[in-house]
């Protein structure tokens, strides 16, 4: 499957977006770039907050890991909400 999607993308590059009304206003690869300050800003903002988003996602999961079954929600009626 990835490789269906990268021959079509390899078989319309230069264009993201082609336009088939006027082919002067398609996107292309160069018009779609962000400016190099955005891409910097971008690339610390990612390495700051990815390690957060990983961290509180897997604490997550290791709270609520588990089967609720029957029994527990039986023993566990009168909690708060």
């Amino acid at each position: 499957m990835g490789l269906v999607i990268g021959t079509a993308g390899a078989a319309m590059f230069p264009f993201v977006m082609p336009s088939s009304s006027q082919p002067n206003a398609s996107l292309t690869v160069w018009d779609s770039v962000s400016s190099h300050l955005t891409l910097g800003l971008m690339f610390w903002a990612t390495l700051i907050f990815m390690p957060l988003i990983v961290f509180y996602t897997s604490w997550a999961y290791r709270v609520m890991r588990g089967k609720v079954t029957l029994a527990h929600i039986r023993a566990n009626e009168h909690t708060a909400y």
